[in-house]
């Protein structure tokens, strides 16, 4: 299998970057190995530029109430922590999903290349828009969906991670993927079994029985928010 290199995937997170500030990313890169849920960074601390390099993790935050939501799934190839150029705080702790390698950068060394390199700054600008943009909508949705909808909605957004023979998402993290209690989320799951959309397997797994099913119910919840 074909491992994507630090200044591949460097070059495809950060398109307009002039070459060589692709070049100094790569090569100024401080790697990290990380097993399941070991901490990449921790909210509050000065947040670095982090790349995704393999494997997965969780952007996990928790509200003052001390009730702890997923607002993202970091997947290879995610460059996330941009408000560290600005000597910002994370908002968020970054928790290793699945065994993972990350490439980091101080907000001080990203904040140089952006001065010394506008075409770097337009990618950033770009890719900060974006991620509030994911952030945005996921928030609203846990605000204005009802449980049932907030797990059709993250079922189906991620089926791909959930249902894998492995799975690469186990089900014991829906309850932060959905925003809601174990006990509310185990609800819906037992009604969607009953209704022969998907099944649990073991202590960690899902298996979607009706794609179809699930598509359309989480359409017609989408629709209806």
């Amino acid at each position: 299998m074909h491992h994507v290199s630090v200044r591949e995937l460097l070059a495809q997170g950060l398109p307009n970057a002039a070459p060589e500030t692709i070049e100094s990313l790569a090569g100024a890169a401080q790697l990290r190995a990380v097993g399941p849920g070991d901490i990449v960074y921790r909210r509050g601390e000065t947040i670095p530029l982090t790349l995704v390099i393999r494997g997965y993790g969780a952007l996990r935050r928790t509200t003052i109430a001390g009730r702890q939501f997923v607002v993202g799934i970091a997947s290879p190839g995610l460059l996330v922590g941009y408000p560290g150029i600005a000597d910002r705080a994370a908002s968020a702790d970054l928790i290793a999903i699945t065994p993972a390698k990350v490439a980091r950068w101080s907000g001080t060394q990203i904040r140089a290349m952006v001065l010394a390199d506008p075409c770097l700054a337009v990618s950033v600008i770009d890719a900060m828009a974006r991620l509030i943009g994911m952030t945005t909508e996921r928030i609203e949705g846990f605000m204005h969906r009802e449980a049932r909808g907030r797990v059709l909605r993250v079922l189906a957004e991620h089926a791909d991670l959930l249902f894998g023979d492995p799975p690469v998402l186990p089900r014991t993290l829906l309850p932060w993927l959905v925003g809601t209690s174990r006990e509310m989320t185990g609800r819906v799951l037992r009604s969607l079994e009953a209704e022969g959309v998907v099944s649990r397997v073991g202590r960690r797994g899902l298996r979607l029985l009706a794609p179809a099913a699930l598509e359309e119910a989480a359409t017609a919840t989408r629709d209806a928010s």
